[in-house]
């Protein structure tokens, strides 16, 4: 029960982590809209130090079930069937952590995707209007020869 109890302690900072995870995803959102770079980056900062609280914690996970099966002989154990099977009077507690875990991984998921398409979509408009003034779009020098069509931008003209 050692193990089970170490589980869930670990399972419950999984959670903590995604909580925070998407709080910081929706902050960002939300800078990201009011086109506030300097917010976009410091909340970037933030989720790459939760990236990294993440995989320590990841890495307690594996290795708590990793005991669990050597002290039960079995392999391939994933929560569900430790706490169908092996949690006795902390089954209850362990599938409901398991499933709120599940929920909100699939929340976090949801919000990066969302956030994904709003910077994707960022870019585009910021390329575009770089196309209508004349100036090179992303990952080129200087004037690009696709704007034949359209004035180069003062800047350009005049050095």
């Amino acid at each position: 029960m050692e193990n089970i109890k170490a589980l869930l302690e670990i399972m419950d900072s999984q959670k903590k982590v995604y909580t925070e995870m998407l709080s910081i995803l929706q902050q960002e959102k939300e800078a990201a809209m009011k086109w506030n770079a300097a917010r976009t980056n410091e909340l970037a900062k933030i989720k790459d130090t939760l990236a990294y609280k993440e995989k320590v914690i990841n890495e307690a996970f594996i290795n708590c079930i990793k005991k669990i099966e050597k002290q039960h002989e079995r392999e391939g154990l994933r929560v569900e069937i430790i706490a169908r099977e092996l949690a006795g009077e902390h089954s209850s507690e362990l599938m409901a952590v398991r499933n709120e875990l599940v929920t909100l991984t699939k929340k976090v998921n949801d919000a990066n995707t969302s956030l994904k398409i709003l910077f994707k979509t960022n870019m585009t408009l910021i390329d575009g209007l770089f196309q209508k003034l004349g100036i090179a779009g992303r990952n080129t020098y200087g004037i690009s020869k696709q704007y034949k069509s359209v004035k180069t931008s003062t800047i350009c003209q005049t050095g």
